[in-house]
This record gives C-alpha cells, structure tokens and sequence, in this order.
C-alpha cells in the first residue's frame, strides 16, 4: 500500500530541531543534514535533472540557507559519479565546508589517476575522475588544500555537546577495504601506449564507501551510504561488527535507517538490523534506475523490516517505453549504455527534535509504504 506525504517545508528547521533530506535519483542521490543551530552537512553531491545543479543547493539556497557560511562539511561517501558528481560546484559555494572523503582518495595512486583526465565536456565517460580533477585544481589554485580531509572507519565529522548532543561518525570504511581500493587504483593507472580505460572507477569502490551514525539528542539514524556486504570480515559491513566499532563508539540503535545501496541484496547484513537499529526502523531509500533498484522483493523485505519504508521515487517509474523491434535494434545500435530521462526528482524531508518527535514530509514523487510485519 502507497501512502503520499504532506508538503515539503520551504522554511529552515526551528534552531532547537535537526533535518535530514534525502534527494535521488536525478543524477545521483544527496543527504542534506542539519544538526541544529542553522548549521548543515552535505553528504554527497546529487545533480537536478532539470538544471544540473547541485540539488543541495538548490534546497538549501531556497529556504533561505546561506551556503557559503552555514555548510560546514561536505561528504562524498565513494567515488562513483552517481555520488561526486557536482562535488567540485558544492566545494566552491560553500566557503566554511571542509571536503571529506575516503582516506584512499587521498593517497598518490588516486591522484596520479585523476592527473590523466582532464575536464571533456563532450565526453561522457569517467565522470567521476573528472569530478575528483576538478576538486583538486580548485583546492590547488586557491591554495586551501587543507579543506580536504581524509575519512575511515571511527572519524568523528562533529561532536558537539553544548546544547543537545550532535555527533557524525564514519562506520566504514575498514583499513583492509582502503588497501584494497589503493591496490586497484594502481592497476588502473594508464600505462604508456596503452588505450584509456572507459569507465575506470570500479564497482567494487562501495566496499570503501562511507557508512554513518548520526545521533541528535535521543534520536540516531544510520545512514548506509552504498556500503555492501561479500562475507569477508575485513570488508564491507562485516567489518564494522568484527571491529567492535559499535561498542567503542557508544553507538545507540538508530530509529531511522538510509538504506544501504538503494535497499539491493548486497547491501543487506543482518547484523544491521539487530544491533545497529531499533526494531522496526523508520527506513528510507532512493531507486537506482540502470539496476532497477530496489526490485519488487527488496521492498517487500524491507517492508517486513520496518515500520515504514519511503521510497523517494515510486522504482516503477523507470520502465523504459516499449519500441517497436525495429527501431529498438536501431537504438541499440546507435547507443550502447541508454536510460531513459525523468525530470522527477523525489524528496524526502525528516525533521526531528532531541527527543525524537518526527515530521516526514516528501514532494509528490515521494511514496511511502505501510509495514507487512507482525
């Protein structure tokens, strides 16, 4: 069953309340967080459709927000154009943000790649080493590099407990998981007289994506960023339960859950729902339109999961339109990766007090779906 939301609010939360917005899928998806005080924290960069703007700007720019002093953090959880893609435009508005992202990025394998590619606003391929090119140029021309700040496992992005209590803490990525991405990098750098890899990031880059934990008085949600599970204990989500972060950090079960990897399988540990979570979480997801994600079972599973689970965008919505044979084989003959183009943006909009009493809103793309547990 389908539930539509109330209006987005056009207004910042009260200086008491907290915010989490989640944007997708336009090009990417985007966390806008707010932790109190008219202070705010980005969390990946998403691009509208429509303007090819950073989406976190757009939102935060039209409720009054001013970006270039009340931003101070930007995330990029991994190195995937659906999630760094406009990262460099966010960078250069928001003037108090530090850059944050995986500690791999940060070492010479990462930029000796990103030294190749230069910006080609014909080519539509690599995108997402362009994006990491242009980060690093602005940082190196503005001489500011020490914007850019290196994230594992443990890192705490703020800690604040002068008022309520408002902590960010980066789950992942495991050492074992950044010594495994370097490995690969260092694969993929262009050898002499060799051709240019096409599409050079590879999937395997969620195992070193940024899982977080927010907490904001009583209220805590976890935010699973595309963290995926293989069953090795070094990697992935495995790794946050063998490496006993959750009881050194003091980790509350969280109320509201981002499901990891657009709500896919992979994403999935079991763990995450009996000692990172409350029973029957508030959880919430943006579809991934190339892998049809999350499929039909996905929801129905996280439904069983949760006491309700938003979607910002019914995943239906991506079927692509029925062609006649011929003009199908033509197409496929002409472009070999296709998606179909939607302007529908969803968002989903939370906000909270410290004592946990919630306000959902969402656009009207935005769906909600009732619980199917016991």
């Amino acid at each position: 069953m389908l539930i539509f939301f109330s209006p987005i609010e056009n207004t910042p939360p009260d200086i008491a309340c907290a915010e989490i917005s989640l944007f997708g899928p336009g090009i990417g998806e985007c966390v806008v967080l707010n932790f109190g005080e008219g202070r705010w924290f980005i969390i990946d960069s998403c691009l509208c459709p429509s303007t090819k703007q950073p989406v976190a700007l757009n939102y935060l720019q039209s409720i009054g927000v001013d970006v270039s002093r009340q931003v101070v953090g930007i995330l990029i959880t991994h190195w995937h154009s659906d999630h760094i893609e406009g990262a460099s435009a966010l960078l250069k508005a928001c003037h108090n943000a530090k850059l944050y992202c995986s500690i791999a990025l940060l070492k010479k394998e990462a930029f000796q790649l990103a030294a190749l590619y230069k910006k080609d606003f014909f080519a539509d391929t690599d995108k997402d080493i362009r994006e990491f090119r242009e980060i690093i140029e602005f940082l190196i021309e503005t001489k500011d590099r020490n914007r850019f700040a290196p994230v594992k496992n443990r890192h705490t992005f703020f800690d604040y407990r002068n008022t309520v209590l408002s902590r960010l803490v980066a789950l992942s990525p495991s050492d074992v998981a950044v010594t495994q991405s370097i490995a690969t990098l260092t694969q993929l750098t262009q050898k002499q007289g060799k051709r240019r890899t096409r599409n050079v990031v590879p999937t395997s880059e969620n195992l070193n994506a940024v899982a977080l934990h927010f907490s904001f008085g009583n209220f805590s949600a976890l935010l699973g960023s595309d963290l995926e599970e293989t069953g090795n204990p070094q990697t992935g989500w495995s790794a946050i339960f063998e490496n006993n972060i959750i009881s050194e950090l003091s980790l509350p079960a969280a109320s509201l859950f981002k499901v990891a990897h657009h709500g896919s399988e992979t994403g999935y540990h079991d763990k995450i729902w009996r000692e990172l979570l409350i029973k029957l979480p508030l959880s919430m997801a943006t579809p991934y339109n190339r892998s049809s994600l999350p499929t039909a079972n996905n929801i129905n599973k996280l439904q069983t999961l949760s006491s309700h689970f938003l979607i910002t965008r019914d995943p239906q919505a991506n079927k692509r339109i029925k062609r006649e044979s011929m003009v199908e084989r033509e197409l496929r003959s002409i472009a070999k990766d296709r998606k179909s183009i939607n302007e529908k943006m969803g968002h989903i909009q939370i906000r909270f007090t410290s004592n946990g009493d919630l306000n959902i809103s969402g656009n009207d793309h935005a769906v909600k779906y009732t619980t199917t547990a016991l």
